[in-house]
Order: C-alpha cells, then structure tokens, then sequence
C-alpha cells in the first residue's frame, strides 16, 4: 500500500504536462500547510504566508505524531501557529495512561517579498518558548517558476538533523557550537538557542500546480532530526528505530483545495513520509479580512413631510406630542432599536437608542436617522442620533435634515455628511420625552454552551455541555441585575479528577477542575452592575454580587476617555471573596482587594489596540498585565496578553509565567439572511495559573466606550506615520465635517 502511494505520486510529477494556465484559473491555488500548520511543504516550511486576516484550524497524523493546531496571518509579514502534539510512543509519564503531549508556538517573519528576480525569504522559530521538543530555526527563500514554486533553506535546532555542516554563526560565535536543551517548567524563552548548535542542515522542494483545478502536488527534502528531540529520544512503548525509521528523506504528498464560500478554504493532504509512513492534513481556513457579500443592503427613501399643521413640537398638544413620540419609538422599534430619550432642543430633533442588529453602525445610523427625518417638524434642520451601549453614551452622530433627504433619495447615507461628537450643547429650552414603556424590563434566554479544559494529567480534554439561562432585570438605563446559571447536560468530567495544583500563590484559579466537577449546575453569575456617564468624557461602573463562577464582592471601574477616542486611563478596585466549588451561595475562607491602573491605546496602524494595566492581582502578585490586539475588517479581533509580576518561574510553577490568547468573533459572519451585533470571544491559556489573575468581571468600559466606534470608518485609524503615533493623545475632538 505504501509503496503504491508513493509510485502515484512519482507518477504525478513525471507524465503530468506542466500547464502554463494562469493564476486565475479555478480556485485560488496559495500554498497550504505543512504537517506542523505552518505554510509549508510537507515537514519543513516554505517563505510563503497566507493572506492577511487569514485565520485557520487544523488536524494532521503521521505515526506516531498527531497534531491539533491553529495558524493566523496576524500581519502581512507574520505567521504564527499554536499547536498541540501528540506521542503515541510514550505515555505523558511514566506509568500515566495518557500518551504523550505537547504544546508549540512557531513564528514565521518575512523579510523579503518576491521580485521578478528575487526569491521570497522569510526567518522562522519553531516551538518558541516551549519545552524544547521541536525546537529548530531557520531561513528560507522560495520563488515561483510558472507553475513551479521552488523553495530552499537552512535549518537549525530540530530542522538541522541530516546531510548536515558545520554551523555558520558558529563559526563566528563560538558560543553557538552549544544548543541547550527546554527548560523543566516550560514556558521560557531562552534567546541563546536561536540558530546554535554544532550543526546546520539544508531542506527544500517543489509545489507544482497541476492542471487539475486546486490540485498541488509536493515533493520535499527533509533535513528533520529524528533522533534528538525531546519528543522523540525517549520510548516506553516499543523500540525507537522501529518508531523513527527513516527509509528515506524524500517526502511526497498530494494536496486539495475547496473552495466552501467566499471567505472559507478546506485544505485536504495526503502523502507518504520517512519512506516508510502515510500522512494526512486537514486545515479548514477564513479570511477575517474579507466582509464578503452585504446582507442588508439600505435602498433610496423618499422622506416624507409631517404635516401636523403647526412648525414646532412645542407647538403640539399634549395628544398630538405623545402621538408624535409613540410614532417615533414604533418605528425605531420596528427596525430593531431601542429608544431612550427623544429630544429637542431647537432646531435639531434627537433621539437616544441602543441597537442589537447590525455589526455596521453606519447602517444604524442611517436607518434611525431616517426614522427621526421622517417625524420631523418644519422647523427641525438636523437630526441627531445618540448611541447608548448599556446605560452610557458612546457616541452622537448628527446630520443635516436636507442634505440627509436628498442623499437617500439616492441609496444610502454617506458617512462624510454625518458629523460626529458635535460640541454644541443642545438648547437651554430643550425639551426631553423619556420612553415610558421601557423601564423596569425583564428579559431571559437559554442557550447552549460547550466549555473544557485541555492538556489534563489523566485525560487531554475534558468537556461540559451546558444549558446557559440568562436573565436580565432592567431596572433603569445603566442599572441591570443579570444572572447566569448553568445547568450541565452532558459532560465527560469524573469526581474524582484529581489534580497537581503548582506554583507557591494561593490556588484563586488552578482550583478550577473542582469547580467543574463540584459545580456541574450553578450560579455562574448574579450581580447587580451600575454603569454610567459622570461627564461626557468619564464613565464608571459598580458592580456587587456574584461576579463570576469563582469570585463574589464588590467593586468598581472609572475612565477618561477623550473625544478623539484613540486611548483611555482608568482604573479599578474590586474586594472579592472566593466562591465555594458547588457555585451555589456560599464562600471560602479566601478574600483579597486587588485594583488596577489601566491604560489604553489604539495605535495608528493595523487597528492595533494596546492595553497595560499595572497593580494587584486576585492571588495578591503584584505586576503587569499587557494586552496586544488587532482588529480585522470583518469586525473580528484577535489578540494576545501576557501578565508579569512578583512570582517568579519557580513561584508561577509549570509554564513559567502566565499568557493568554483571545479571539472575538462576530456572529453576523456566520449569518446569511439576517445581520446582528452579536460577538462571540474565547480566550486560550496554555497553562492556567495563579499568577497574573484578575476577577472576570466582563469587558472593560473602554471596549464598551469603543465598541460601536469601531466600525465607523471616521473613527479608524488612518496610514500611520511617527507623528501620528504620538497625536493620538490629543484632547480635543476631531472632526472632519467641521
């Protein structure tokens, strides 16, 4: 069997005619990924990086190794893959049922972009900071003939294992003849490994598109060392040259692209490794980047006159003003917004609104601005709409009545005629209408919810499905009492998980597989929570109750945020007491304060977000926490922290130190006939520890502040220079419409 595949493939190559069919033909043709998620060839890497945005999953086998991993093109220029490995040789430890595991963190950096001449060359670390079990480096160039893309490089570490010479940096650095082993907790980054070693390997091969639609076929040379690597030196199960047996160092596969919609790619592979081994890859992949086609596409609307026979609301009587108003808050309702306030205040009419339906906010406005134009009285020459997001103010957006009326006879409203954050104070006669029908308001719903935690000493993955009831009491704009409680459905937890708990800090998280065993069904949430404007550029927020699944207390937050929105200071202070493992009412003996200083800043490229927050963590460490995260076109964002303190490696235990990857999704992505603002995030730990902890209280008020103002083209940042990175912090308003 394994013969024939390999005779196919060969086969393939040879007798295929080369085509000279254009990049266009068929389905995109990019490279794909290698065994290891990276674009690559088979084992080893290629120059090549996925589109911008493009954010993938994958599977790949080839005995004794399986690998889960997830690769994001995070820049043009960066890769980077998280992935966790499987050994069937071995078991996790000695006399533990559980095979073998590993995590890995690669990065891949282009240095060079393709030219008529030049090759692409990129430089790449694989199994960064981790253990050590993969770890290698390189550099690679790779250069398209027609049909041909060629790659060669050089490989370092685990990459440098045959036909190998001498190492060229240690020729001039004697000090890289040494390659030191991982470290025993993990988690580290040791600078001094990077490209040392007494030896350096060569690796290389050729993708060739055939003339079959989507269809690759690869051929490698693969330098990997099958001997050395931690992951590989040591068998409990059977003999190693059995394992390794390296019949040969060239590797072939097939490779298949489909095509599932306008955004998402399936990568299927196929191939025979080692001379002696069949692998498979499977990588399903969506380009964040990419918004696809527009679900709610706003036509042209001839707006009407409402002639009620006077020029001002003031004008009206009492019937014919609540008339007015009721119409207003029917068709804001009618169109998916929630009104207020209805305001006036001379010659503008305005209208307080929350909004759940699109993830686009120019489109909200349009439409709300529609709805004020349509119910205005002569007398009203601008109509402004005036965003609330849980009680607070987070932008106004004001547009001139005639110019709005000729523009959507037309099609949609162009944003350049929308001014936004206007400083006029509204009229000392303005007249204020609240919304009588919408306070106090209940609201619940059930949905399901799948949570787990990975990497376990006894099982790798260990899974909850919950059915998640929430209810939301509104007791007033701002003030809401919520709760959550989760009640298991079906899980594969045991009550007896018993687990290690490490590090020398009070376990506030790593007691938390008591919690899922212990609290199968409970309250994971129950608080009453206050958010509110002190001014237009300050909010606070107040929370008290059960703040989550393993903290209850009291606290609260407070920002400055400028008009310009591109960064915030605040800060926090909570005292909490830890929650008893059956997440019912009661407590443990455990309670600390911890606060925080908290800056933010949208930096003037890639719609980078920075975050620092310097203070008192849940396990009484003291340090920092730094948050860096990109926002893509689709709305989505994906991001990376890391928290140093106090607690030191030997304190934190296994892993080092703590860090954390997140994504947010919205959920208009997965849509097809309707639109919502609707996200979905989930954040990653490779370890849960106990340094670097903060309360899960829910996101912070400067992404609720910047939330609707992240998907007004106004308010994105523009090609960044030096000198806009430091004119962000500006205080005045700016405003491209005055």
């Amino acid at each position: 069997m394994k013969v024939r595949l390999l005779s196919i493939l060969v086969f393939v190559l040879v007798f295929e005619p080369i085509s000279h069919a254009s990049e266009s033909q068929g389905t995109d043709n990019s490279s794909s990924p290698s065994t290891y998620g990276g674009i690559g060839i088979i084992q080893t890497p290629t120059a090549r990086m996925s589109d911008d945005g493009v954010l993938a999953f994958g599977i790949s086998s080839e005995s004794p190794f399986n690998r889960l991993y997830s690769r994001m093109q995070f820049f043009p220029w960066m890769e980077i893959v998280l992935r966790y490995t499987e050994g069937k040789h071995k078991p996790y430890y000695p006399g533990n049922p559980q095979t073998w595991k590993d995590k890995g963190l690669d990065i891949k950096f282009n240095l060079l972009d393709e030219g008529k001449i030049i090759p692409e060359i990129s430089l790449g670390l694989v199994d960064l900071g981790g253990t050590g079990a993969f770890s290698s480096e390189y550099l690679v160039a790779s250069k398209k003939y027609k049909d041909l893309d060629f790659t060669i490089g050089m490989g370092f570490g685990g990459l440098a294992g045959s036909n190998n010479f001498k190492n060229p940096v240690g020729i001039i650095f004697d000090s890289y003849n040494q390659r030191g082993g991982g470290t025993k907790l993990g988690g580290t980054v040791s600078l001094g490994n990077f490209f040392s070693g007494p030896k350096a390997s060569l690796f290389g091969g050729i993708e060739y598109k055939t003339s079959l639609d989507n269809l690759t076929l690869k051929l490698e040379y693969d330098s990997s060392d099958y001997s050395e690597n931690e992951g590989r030196k040591k068998n409990f199960f059977r003999e190693f040259d059995e394992i390794f047996k390296v019949d040969s160092r060239i590797n072939a596969a097939l490779n298949y692209k489909i095509k599932m919609s306008e955004r998402d790619m399936v990568d299927l592979s196929l191939g025979y490794v080692r001379g002696n081994t069949i692998f498979a890859n499977i990588s399903v992949h969506s380009n964040l980047n990419f918004k696809g086609t527009d679900k709610a596409r706003i036509g042209p609307e001839k707006i009407r006159n409402t002639n009620l026979g006077v020029n001002s609301f003031h004008q009206l009587d009492n019937n014919r003003q609540n008339f007015l108003i009721n119409r207003i808050i029917k068709e804001m309702a009618n169109n998916g917004f929630v009104t207020h306030n209805i305001i006036f205040s001379g010659d503008e009419l305005a209208a307080e609104v929350s909004q759940g339906r699109f993830l686009e906010t120019s489109k909200y406005i349009d439409l709300a601005a529609r709805i004020l134009a349509n119910n205005s009285l002569p007398n009203i020459k601008t109509v402004t709409v005036i965003n609330i997001d849980l009680g607070i103010e987070t932008f106004r957006a004001s547009v001139n009545r005639s110019d709005l009326v000729n523009a959507v006879s037309r099609g949609p409203l162009p944003e350049i005629l929308v001014q936004f954050d206007r400083n006029q104070n509204f009229d000392k006669n303005v007249l204020v209408r609240e919304n009588e029908y919408l306070y106090p308001h209940f609201y619940w719903q059930a949905k399901p919810k799948l949570s787990g935690t990975l990497q376990h000493q006894i099982q790798f993955y260990f899974w909850q499905l919950e059915a998640d009831i929430h209810t939301e009491y509104s007791i007033r704009k701002g003030l809401y009492f919520t709760t959550d409680i989760g009640i298991s459905v079906a899980n594969n937890f045991d009550d007896y998980i018993w687990h290690y708990p490490d590090g020398e800090l009070y376990h506030v998280r790593q007691d938390r597989r008591l919690y899922l065993t212990e609290g199968k069904s409970g309250i994971r949430r129950m608080a009453l929570d206050n958010i509110f404007s002190i001014n237009r550029n300050i909010k606070a927020k107040f929370s008290i109750g059960y703040l989550e699944w393993m903290f209850g207390g009291a606290g609260g937050e407070i920002l400055y945020i400028p008009d310009t929105r591109n960064w915030g200071i605040g800060a926090e202070l909570f005292w909490v007491k830890q929650r008893d493992f059956d997440q019912k009412f009661s407590f443990r003996d455990y309670d600390t304060v911890t606060g925080f200083l908290n800056f933010y800043y949208d930096l003037p490229f890639y719609d980078l977000r920075f975050k620092a927050s310097a203070g008192r963590f849940l396990a009484e460490d003291k340090g920092f926490e730094l948050d860096i995260s990109r926002r893509f076109e689709s709305g989505a964002r994906i991001g990376a922290k890391t928290a140093l303190t106090d607690c030191d490696a030997q304190c934190v235990g296994e892993g080092s130190f703590n860090k954390w990857i997140y994504f947010e999704l919205p959920m208009d992505l997965f849509y097809i006939n309707r639109t919502t603002r609707d996200v979905a995030g989930y954040e990653w730990s490779p370890l849960t520890k106990d340094a670097g902890q903060k309360v899960a209280k829910g996101g912070s008020l400067y992404e609720l502040a910047t939330n609707a103002t992240d998907e007004i083209d106004y308010f994105r940042n523009e090609p960044w220079s030096i000198k806009k990175i430091f004119s962000g912090f500006g205080l005045e308003s700016k405003n491209k419409n005055n």
